[in-house]
This record gives C-alpha cells, structure tokens and sequence, in this order.
C-alpha cells in the first residue's frame, strides 16, 4: 500500500510540474507577442529592393552622338518604323534607312541633346529641323522629278473638288516668296501625309479652297 501511495504522489507531482512548465511557456509566448517589434533596418529587403529597381544609370549625362541609339528615347518614332499606318517610316525601314541618314544637322541635334540625362521624360518627337532637305532630295530627286511622279495624286484635292500636284505648286508671288520645304508637309512619322499637306495649304488657303481671292475680294476704289 506504501509503495501505490509513493507512486501516485510521484505522477502527481510530475503532472503539477508539467503543467507548471506549460503555463510559464504560454505567459513567455505571450509577453514576447505584445513586446513592441523592432524597425526594420535601413537596410533590410524592403529597402534593397528599391535600391535593384532603381536605374543606377539615372541623372547621369547621355553625351549623345551621332551613333547614340535613337530608339532609347524617341520611342514614338521608333514604333512608326513598323506600324503599317506609317508607310513612309515602313519603307525607309525596309532600306535599312537610319535616323542620322535624314537628321543629318548634327551640330542642331547635339545642341537639342546637350542636357539630356537617363531617367528623363521620354522625349515625343524629333523636330523637323535637323532634316536637310536636300537629303531628302538626294534620294528621291528634285520637286519636278517628283512632280512627275505624283501627277495623278489626289492628296491634295479642294473643298470644291479642285485637285492640284502636291509636288508642283502653281506659279504666283504668294508661292514664290514662301517656297516650300519636304518638310512642310512630310513627317515621316505621320499617320496621316494628306492632312499635314492640308495643314500646310490651310496657312494661306484657310477656306479650303485652292484660289487666290476667296478670302478678301479685290476691288477697285474711285479715287478722288
């Protein structure tokens, strides 16, 4: 009977210390849950990501030349070399044509690119004054070579149906004083070459028609 009495007070008193051992785990679990956590470190991952993502190239000057590669900012011109609407820009791209061979006017473009740096706004455009015209004429000949070319074009044609050449202006003071360059009216990033040419001819003929006279009838004065 001892022996049982001995026995049982030992199980009791190893499940009182067991049970002692859990609740002091369960108070430690808790009071290391509701002790304030410290800040991450300046450089913990959150922070080393945003360092990979960051362009290790930013606010460093581009020293663009002549071979820089274009299409790294002008990326709206370099989606025309492939967009179907754009046919000029499709066609200097299938004769491997570059930009510098067109924007030839290299002391305007390193002035236009003396302060560009990486990281800065994408730049939309490529301004029309770096292209000579006679680049353009010396591959697709002068304005009679391509008048001839263009003789049955109905590009330009009036608000009262009259048609005229794009390419062969007719002859008048108006005409003579103002000649126009291919640039004018081509954008070889255009979607829309007819309507640049209008833009170009609504200058003058604002009414849209192909007349001189529509706008301010000349008239004679008595003089007195």
């Amino acid at each position: 009977m001892e022996r049982e009495a001995v026995t049982v007070n030992r199980r009791r008193t190893l499940m009182a210390v067991l049970g002692a051992v859990v609740a002091l785990t369960a108070l430690m679990a808790c009071l290391m849950g509701c002790a304030p956590q410290a800040k991450p470190a300046a450089s913990d991952s959150g922070d080393a990501a945003t360092e990979e993502s960051a362009d290790p190239m930013a606010g460093q000057p581009v020293n663009w030349t002549m071979e820089s590669d274009c299409a790294t900012c002008h990326t709206v011109e370099a989606e025309s070399a492939t967009d179907a609407a754009c046919p000029q820009d499709v066609a200097h791209e299938a004769e491997d044509i570059t930009c510098v061979q067109c924007h030839t006017q290299e002391d305007v473009l390193t002035t236009e690119h003396a302060d560009v740096k990486f990281g800065d706004k994408p730049a939309s455009k490529a301004t029309v004054d770096t292209v000579d015209p006679a680049t353009c004429i010396s591959c697709h000949g002068d304005l009679a070579e391509v008048a001839a070319l263009t003789a049955d074009s109905t590009a330009l044609t009036d608000d009262k149906g009259t048609t005229v050449n794009p390419h062969e202006r007719p002859a008048g003071a108006k005409h003579e004083e103002n000649p126009a360059t291919c640039t004018d009216c081509h954008n070889n990033h255009s979607k829309d070459l007819p309507k640049d040419a209008m833009k170009y001819c609504a200058q003058c003929h604002h009414r849209g028609v192909f007349e001189c006279g529509t706008c301010h009838e000349l008239r004679d004065r008595e003089t007195a």
